[in-house]
């Protein structure tokens, strides 16, 4: 891993890296967003839902069209707390597979990203590098 010019963690394509996204205090039924560089370097969000005592982490984009499921503003699950929701067409997936219910992309799923706790209280999320990229050859 290298730092850039403002000393910010960064991931290299060769690698994958495990993101610090915060304290471990993330609670039931909650979302916390961060920010990372996908495998091509582009920016991407993703979040981290504590679902039924268990931690899981997605891309913050849906299968339907790439576009964010949120705002912006962190707000990912419906009116009832009981199910993601897409808020551009209305894509309903369930918070623990991350598979559309409801929606335009029916079946289809959410990118799921591997979430740990690091053993020190912090949240962490794997990157993955550009290896896990598919070969188009």
């Amino acid at each position: 891993m290298r730092a850039n010019r403002c000393g910010e963690k960064r991931v290299t394509p060769e690698e994958d890296q495990w993101l610090d996204v915060g304290e471990n205090d993330l609670p039931e039924g909650c979302t916390r967003p961060f920010t990372f560089r996908d495998p091509c370097g582009l920016l991407t969000d993703g979040f981290v839902l504590r679902w039924e005592g268990t931690l899981v982490a997605f891309v913050n984009r849906c299968p339907h069209q790439p576009l964010t499921l949120d705002y912006g503003d962190g707000d990912f699950l419906d009116g009832e707390n009981r199910l993601l929701l897409c808020r551009n067409h209305g894509a309903l997936f369930e918070p623990a597979t991350g598979e559309c219910v409801d929606g335009p992309c029916y079946g289809a799923h959410l990118e799921r990203l591997e979430v740990k706790n690091d053993g020190q209280g912090r949240l962490n999320v794997r990157i993955p590098s550009s290896e896990s990229l598919p070969d188009l050859e």
